[in-house]
């Protein structure tokens, strides 16, 4: 399956797969909750990541499914006083549920570890759900292994709209 770099184009299927993946990681825990009625902002966002210098989208095409997975990575230099500062950052990372199991994660994966090698990353990182056994295992068998947990404390409630409202 082709993997390509997204491009503005690509933003409506984009959206819609980024959706599915948040709806999976709601289930998850609250920080991954969205606002759907605030579409034109999420998309925007996504907009914008499509134009950062040091960013990039990476999609699997499966013929008339315009976009069926999608890896978001990043490049970022942090402090040189450490062994490893030149990060590359992977994110977002999904495939439609019907076309798992063909090699396409892999793939994506693959791509954005050649472009962030190319960039000058000396490490990747990412986060996985905890609640995500099925994404860990796929990570861990990239080669990623557990290195830090990663800990949030909500300090207010998830924010809830009505129906219908503008954000």
């Amino acid at each position: 399956m082709p993997i390509r770099l997204a491009t503005p184009a690509d933003l409506d299927p984009l959206f819609q797969l980024w959706c599915q993946l948040m709806d999976q990681h709601q289930a998850y825990h609250p920080v991954f909750g969205y606002h759907p009625a605030a579409a034109f902002r999420l998309k925007q966002a996504l907009r914008e990541r499509l134009r950062e210098t040091h960013t990039r989208i990476f999609v699997a095409d499966a013929g008339p499914d315009p976009v069926v997975g999608l890896l978001l990575a990043t490049y970022q230099t942090g402090n040189s006083g450490m062994h490893y500062f030149r990060r590359g950052y992977i994110a977002e990372t999904i495939v439609a549920a019907n076309f798992r199991g063909q090699g396409i994660g892999r793939a994506l994966v693959t791509a954005a570890r050649e472009w962030l090698v190319s960039e000058g990353a000396d490490h990747l990182e990412l986060q996985v759900a905890v609640q995500n056994p099925a994404a860990l295992r796929f990570w861990q068998a990239q080669g990623f292994g557990v290195t830090t947990q990663h800990l949030m404390l909500p300090l207010q409630p998830p924010p809830h709209t009505a129906p219908g409202t503008q954000l």
